[in-house]
């Protein structure tokens, strides 16, 4: 089963790009690009690792950047090249839905050890997107929300021992969840699993040599798929976070569902950290309910989004 589902995703890959049009590089010249890692080198190594085995698979997608968002002390991002990433509209290879954006939640792994159920999840998760969705910046992108069909829907889990290898393009974000403490301690390091309340992981394009590619020539590294996992340790009454449950509208030391959504949907949509100061929703580190962005949330959608599609 899991060589079909192999071959199943590396034909995608490939009609994919097929289809793109023939006779042009999707390739980013060598040298464009600056491999310049930055953070954790332990977690660096790591998505290394990952792309390796990526490589190997046949697909031609790579793990770039992860994104903490912590309680108490910040933890750095990590990222693989100097220059940032962007979405392409009409990109066949991630099959794209024209040029909107398109998102799922995966209802198998919604529910809370704080005791929050599925729907109450997933509506939060959604009113964040939407949040997003209102943004001035983003009146020409339509964020679409896809059905969860049951399928497995991210990839990222698998390589901790946390879930099977999904269909990594059944939707281009996908919250895949409230997952273990332990899945968030062997990603994150010793103490990832107590302080990283959520993550965010970007995979980008490459081309067959491991070189990442920039079709639409915006000098921009094209981003395939963006994966957001959230922490079930806070609140579970047998841990050291029972103190910090999830729930919806529940101010500090509890810990919101919509603000965290807010905050990694704003990774999947191509922002980064930022302060503080200023304030922020893509502060790095929980500062209570936040479900507004802030003047340079605003401004940073703005330069992500103003201009598409290119």
């Amino acid at each position: 089963m899991a060589n079909c589902r192999l071959t199943l995703l590396t034909g995608i890959v490939a009609l994919s790009l097929a289809l793109y049009g023939c006779g042009q590089s999707p390739s980013v010249p060598e040298g464009v690009f600056t491999r310049a890692a930055a953070g954790d080198p332990s977690i660096l190594a790591r998505m290394e690792q990952i792309n390796q085995t990526l490589a190997g698979m046949g697909l031609n997608i790579a793990a770039e950047e992860i994104d903490f968002f912590t309680i108490g002390q910040g933890r750095p991002s990590n990222r693989i090249h100097q220059q940032p990433f962007r979405w392409v509209g009409n990109d066949l290879r991630r099959l794209a839905q024209g040029d909107g954006i398109t998102y799922l939640v995966d209802q198998s792994d919604g529910k809370t050890a704080s005791g929050l159920r599925n729907a109450q999840t997933e509506a939060a998760i959604d009113r964040a997107t939407g949040t997003w969705q209102a943004e001035d910046c983003l009146k020409k992108l339509d964020i679409v929300k896809r059905a969860d069909t049951g399928a497995d829907p991210d990839i990222f889990d698998s390589f901790f021992g946390f879930g099977r290898f999904g269909n990594p393009f059944l939707a281009d974000i996908v919250n895949a969840g409230w997952l273990p403490r332990a899945f968030f301690e062997a990603v994150g390091g010793p103490g990832g699993g107590r302080g990283i309340l959520a993550f965010s992981v970007t995979f980008i394009f490459v081309d067959d040599d491991g070189v990442p590619t920039d079709i639409n020539g915006d000098n921009y590294l094209d981003t395939a798929l963006n994966e957001v996992y959230y922490n079930d340790t806070f609140g579970d009454r047998k841990g050291d976070r029972a103190g910090n449950p999830w729930g919806i509208n529940i101010p500090l030391p509890g810990i919101d569902v919509e603000t965290v959504a807010l905050h990694e949907n704003g990774h999947s949509l191509g922002l980064g950290h930022f302060g503080p100061p200023p304030d922020a929703v893509m502060n790095p580190v929980y500062a209570g309910i936040r479900h507004s962005p802030l003047p340079d949330d605003h401004a940073g959608m703005c330069a992500v989004w103003e201009s598409w599609p290119k």
